[in-house]
């Protein structure tokens, strides 16, 4: 059984069957925590990996021993990723965490005509983002890019694009939907009717969200739940 308690390691301190975490990560453990020599833990790196590890030494920076080896540990089968009009900074950031515990592989925040906050800041939502990973033990933790436009979006394909729209023919789960799938969400104001075209002439597939108009980051959650539960 993998510990509940879990630490980012870099993936140059692992070495063999050793690690060592850095000082931030080892003043957490001893100071805040208080584990000591013996304790286990789970060590993420962020890449993919997750180790099953012992703590040896307390001694400066925490090192200790790997007992295990996790590849994908806590990720999807599928690849789902994010692109989210910015929206009120704490609903955002309440998005960030738990789009994060939802298993997305990439977080695009867009800046869109209808959208009241222009700009993020990124070293704190980064921070975010990966104390959510960590707190869910995911190995892989979530790339979160500056902010760009819906024209910028579209034009780095990567993937099936799908969006929630208001009025759209199909639900979600009826959606012929392909493994590597990006999520467009909008603002508050919903996407403008040049945005909507932008969309349609690129491809992307529309669902509804049922009756009830959602907030940006309901409509969000509900739609990384519902993908979960079509891709398990």
């Amino acid at each position: 059984m993998i510990p509940d308690k879990a630490f980012y390691v870099n993936p140059l301190n692992v070495k063999g069957s050793t690690f060592q975490l850095d000082k931030a990560e080892s003043n957490h453990a001893s100071r805040v925590l208080r584990l000591k020599q013996g304790d286990e833990i789970c060590l993420l790196d962020g890449a993919g990996i997750g180790y099953h590890a012992k703590i040896k030494s307390i001694e400066n920076n925490i090192s200790g021993t790997i007992k295990e080896s996790i590849p994908d540990l806590g990720e999807n089968k599928c690849s789902v990723n994010l692109a989210t009009a910015l929206i009120k900074r704490d609903r955002f950031e309440l998005l960030l965490e738990k789009a994060t515990e939802l298993g997305v592989n990439k977080i695009q925040p867009l800046t869109l005509e209808r959208c009241v906050k222009k700009t993020m800041n990124f070293e704190r939502s980064q921070k975010i983002v990966i104390s959510s990973a960590k707190q869910c033990c995911r190995s892989r933790f979530p790339m979160l890019h500056e902010p760009i436009d819906m024209k910028k979006l579209l034009k780095n394909s990567d993937g099936q694009f799908i969006s929630g729209l208001i009025g759209a023919d199909k639900s979600l789960s009826e959606l012929e939907l392909d493994k590597n799938v990006t999520v467009i969400i909008g603002p508050e104001g919903d996407f403008t009717e040049n945005e909507i075209g932008q969309m349609k002439n690129a491809g992307v597939l529309f669902y509804n969200l049922g009756g009830r108009r959602l907030r940006s980051e309901t409509a969000a959650l509900n739609s990384l739940a519902v993908l979960n539960e079509l891709f398990d």
